[in-house]
């Protein structure tokens, strides 16, 4: 039960970090889309152990292609 809390967790901080990266991309000044952007990392770094954006959403990613938990342990 654990491991699929965390699970969703992690795809829930993947899915917001996806989707505000694309807003930022498109929108860099504009300070709100930045800023949100920035707490969308924070909370998937928070939630794969990872300590920059690129590599939690790789870490996010791999362990949803494996059916893996947090930082590919199997659980």
């Amino acid at each position: 039960m654990e491991s699929s809390r965390a699970t969703g967790e992690v795809d829930r901080c993947l899915t917001r970090y996806r989707l505000w990266e694309r807003r930022f991309l498109a929108f860099p000044a504009d300070a709100g889309t930045s800023d949100r952007f920035a707490r969308a990392v924070a909370a998937l770094c928070r939630a794969t152990g990872e300590r920059c954006g690129r590599e939690a959403a790789a870490a996010a990613d791999r362990s949803r292609r494996h059916g893996h938990g947090p930082g590919g342990d199997p659980r």
